[in-house]
Parts: structure tokens; sequence; C-alpha cells
């Protein structure tokens, strides 16, 4: 007879060594670059066998945390956590679980207005100015619908660089590989509309950089909210229920 309580897993000890030196990272005190000590060393440091610190080396080598050298000069070497290897991850996901492209862009549509408002209530001088900056490269590359195509994948991300809510900017660009590739997938169907399409969205842009300018949080978010969905509706439009596995 049990007490209803799931039994508790005590983790390995290569686990344990691995959130040791994970945490080490984290709190900057291993830097990109840096070598962990030799293996002999880190084995009186753990009183571990090697066995158990190889695997732990191992966890961490597939987080993307240390790439293992050999050779001679070799060693391991700390690699800060990247975006792009959890964007990977993230992906692959995705794909497996047959996520949509509608559910993707339904995220997003999500989350955005929120930072956009959010920047508009906090936005700086230099904020607005890299904001505007891109809305000209938008107006000289907008003939050029590759270009814009990245040019606008690129607004988004920067909108969510400078709204500042960490949490919410690494969520958005974990899916910013999807984002660009069903931009690119969209644009090679080569509408005819397709320079009315990038002009609406310039203007759209173009409204949210005034509202965040003017620090009107509520307008902005009302402003990007109707520019997602319309990108919404003009996507799904034209690529249909494609899954982000039809996008790789």
């Amino acid at each position: 007879m049990t007490d209803g309580m799931s039994p508790v897993r005590i983790p390995k000890a290569a686990e344990i060594i691995a959130q040791a030196i994970r945490r080490r990272i984290v709190l900057g005190d291993l830097k990109e670059g840096d070598l962990l000590p030799a293996e002999a060393d880190l084995m009186a440091q753990f009183d571990v066998s090697r066995p158990t610190l190889r695997e732990a080396i191992r966890l961490l080598e597939s987080e993307g945390l240390v790439r293992v050298l050999r050779g001679a000069k070799g060693g391991v070497r700390i690699c800060p956590p990247q975006e792009d290897s959890a964007a990977r991850t993230l992906g692959f996901l995705l794909q497996f679980r047959g996520a949509t492209l509608a559910e993707v862009l339904d995220a997003r549509s999500f989350i955005e207005p929120r930072l956009a408002a959010g920047l508009a209530a906090s936005a700086t001088a230099d904020d607005i100015q890299t904001l505007r900056d891109h809305l000209a490269h938008e107006a000289e590359v907008i003939e050029d619908f590759a270009r814009f195509g990245r040019a606008t994948a690129d607004f988004h991300r920067v909108l969510v660089e400078r709204a500042g809510n960490v949490a919410l900017g690494v969520i958005v660009s974990m899916l910013d590989d999807i984002f660009l590739r069903h931009v690119e997938r969209f644009l090679s169907r080569s509408r005819p509309d397709q320079l009315a399409l990038n002009q609406q969205a310039l203007s759209n842009h173009r409204a949210l950089v005034d509202a965040i300018a003017a620090h009107k949080p509520k307008r902005a978010e009302s402003v990007w909210e109707d520019h997602m969905d319309q990108l919404r509706t003009v996507i799904i439009g034209e690529l249909g229920q494609t899954t982000v596995l039809d996008l790789y």
C-alpha cells in the first residue's frame, strides 16, 4: 500500500556535476572561451570516476554549453547558451508534434502586441531612432521582395529585443527561424499584389513606431494586433494549413 506520493528520483552523479558546471556558466564564473580544469583535477574536485565525469561533459556538450577539443592542446571549452541551439530544439519539437504555421503565428500574435505596448511605455530616444532606421531601410528595399521580407522579419526581431522582456524575448526569438522561413515561402509565390502588401506592411510599421514615439501603449498594442491579424490572414490564405515540418 502506498500513501499516494510519487517516488523521488535521485539525480545521477553525472547530472549533479553537469548542473554544478552549468550554474557556474550561468553565473558568469565560467566565461565563453574558458577551459575547464584538466580531467584529473575535475575528477578529484568532484570525487568521481572518469566515466562519470565524461558522462557529465557529454550532457553539457549535448546542450551546447561546452565544446570538446581534441589533440595535444585539447580540453573542454566553455560556450555560452545560444538561442539558435534552443531554436533548433524547439523547431524539431514543433515538427514532431505536427504544429501548424497558423499556430506559430497565433503564438507571435499573442506575444508581440504586448511587447509593443511595453516598449511604448518605456522607449528611449535610442530605441525610437533604431526603429526609424529600420523603417528607412524597409522603404529602400520595398520593391526587392526578398530583401524586404528579411527586413520586415528583422523589424519584428528588433521590436522584441528593444521591448526588454527577457523571457518573452527568448520565446519569440526561438520562433524566428520558422518566421523567416514562412516569409520566404510566402514571397516565393510571387503574388501580383506583393508590392501593395509590402506598402501596407511598411505603413503598419510606421504607425507602430509613431505610437511608440508618442509613448501610447494602448495605441501601439492595437496597431500591432491589427498588423499581426492582417499578416496571419494573408499568409494562411496563401499557404493554407502548412505545418512547421513543411517549411524544412
